[in-house]
């Protein structure tokens, strides 16, 4: 049986996101989502979730993206396993993002 792992996620960056280069100088951007949610008594709070964009996608990110943007990110749920300093087992839930879209007027900037 096939199965399928596509998530789509709505909110606003917690911060700039950070652009790097791997070694073989291929684009990787990572940010943090916050998407919002309402509890059964109707209050709001907010999940916390680890993106990543690769390549092309990486570079718009690092041109276009900035704290407090709303997008919508598209793609699938990666869990990676790790040893921490302390030797015990520990996961990483990310989001490898294959599409962003700009939900939002980008801010225009100020001249000071």
């Amino acid at each position: 049986m096939a199965s399928l792992n596509t998530t789509i996620l709505t909110g606003r960056l917690t911060a700039d996101p950070e652009l790097r280069y791997t070694n073989n100088e291929k684009p990787v951007a990572h940010f943090r989502l916050a998407v919002n949610r309402f509890n059964k008594k109707g209050e709001n709070s907010a999940d916390f979730l680890n993106c990543v964009a690769w390549g092309g996608l990486a570079k718009v990110c690092g041109d276009y993206l900035k704290k407090g943007r709303l997008v919508a990110v598209e793609g699938r749920i990666k869990v990676s396993s790790y040893k921490d300093k302390k030797g015990q087992n520990q996961n990483w839930t990310e989001i490898v993002a294959n599409n962003i879209q700009m939900l939002d007027k980008a801010p225009v900037p100020v001249n000071k």
